[in-house]
């Protein structure tokens, strides 16, 4: 005789809390840096934070241009003069991060299945250049001064270096807020660059003090210290940039939390290996994890979606995991190089 309750099947399981979770549509792959105030937004809305710095940089930057060009001449101001050119280097920095930011934005393709965001990190090596070349220009004009001298510049340069230095402290003060709120290598160079604008503003400020004085070599001096200082910052601009393109890996403290969160997920008996890399504004992480050889396919693949679901809700900083079930891929990868 036929047991009924044999013939209908176990009954269904009720839907767990980890069911409804893992039913829920698929985030964006793209997730901030969490800091003070973190909330989840669309990709929509941190692009938007992301270009407003550099375009109000932009048009900043062209209104400095014209004003530093007619105030060097009317005033007599050799370094307000040289300072206008390093606006016109800053514009053309401004329009780097902004097509950059405009190029990142781009969906992942066939060609790169990572996404785009590297060209913010181009874009950060493209700024170094330019800063390097304005710290150039500019160390080169202060040592002319020191050798040739300069004439007794106008009162007119000093209140315009003074607006300037007022004007490029509020544009820093709101670039690195956003550098910070979408971790953007391009957003922060940008930030770096117009601090760097402050610093140039503070030595015109030296100089016409200097000069008005009677103290004609002090504006030389000023000049030469500054773009030593301009030159380190770019220098270390290219070197957080380049270091980024040779893809190190992430730090102890972030995959360590990655490896917690995939050790909490039921069925997962260790996590074998973790390593990760940034690309962009994302960080894209890797890990092994082992579970019991003889579950089928089905579950495997479950207990792996689960993992990456624990991790984008205990890191967001992570924006894709792949998982590998019963397999260490950092021994695999070093008997590849071996």
């Amino acid at each position: 005789m036929i047991d009924p309750e044999r013939e209908r099947g176990p009954a269904p399981e009720a839907p767990t809390a980890r069911d409804a979770h893992q039913s829920r549509p698929a985030e964006p792959a793209r997730r901030p840096l969490p800091g003070p105030g973190y909330a989840p937004r669309p990709a929509a809305a941190r692009f938007a934070a992301a270009v407003r710095g550099p375009l109000l940089g932009l048009c900043v930057n062209l209104v400095l241009v014209v004003v530093k060009a007619f105030g060097g001449v009317l005033s007599g101001s050799a370094a307000l003069l040289a300072d206008a050119g390093h606006s016109g280097a800053d514009v053309a920095n401004n329009v780097l991060v902004l097509a950059s930011l405009l190029y990142s934005r781009r969906p992942a393709d066939e060609t790169h299945p990572y996404g785009h965001d590297r060209a913010e990190v181009l874009a950060a090596i493209g700024s170094a250049y330019l800063l390097g070349g304005a710290g150039i220009f500019f160390g080169w004009d202060s040592i002319h001064k020191l050798i040739v001298g300069t004439p007794t510049p106008k009162p007119l340069a000093l209140w315009i270096a003074l607006g300037t230095l007022a004007v490029k402290l509020v544009i820093v003060r709101v670039e690195m807020a956003i550098a910070r709120d979408v971790a953007s290598q391009a957003v922060l160079a940008d930030a770096r660059d117009n601090l760097a604008d402050v610093l140039s503003s503070v030595a015109v400020i030296i100089g016409v003090l200097g000069a008005r004085l009677g103290v004609i070599w002090l504006d030389g001096a000023a000049g030469l210290a500054i773009a030593l200082l301009i030159l380190v910052t770019a220098a270390r601009i290219a070197v957080t940039a380049g270091n980024e393109l040779l893809e190190p890996n992430l730090s102890e403290a972030l995959l360590g939390r990655v490896r917690q969160a995939a050790g909490q997920v039921p069925g997962v008996r260790s996590v074998t290996a973790v390593t990760g890399r940034a690309h962009g504004s994302d960080m894209l992480v890797e890990l092994s994890v082992e579970v019991d050889p003889r579950l089928e396919v089905a579950h495997g693949a479950a207990i792996a979606d689960h993992v990456r679901e624990a991790i984008y809700d205990a890191v967001p900083e992570v924006g894709d995991a792949m998982v590998e079930l019963n397999t260490d891929h950092v021994t695999r990868l070093r008997g590849r190089l071996c």
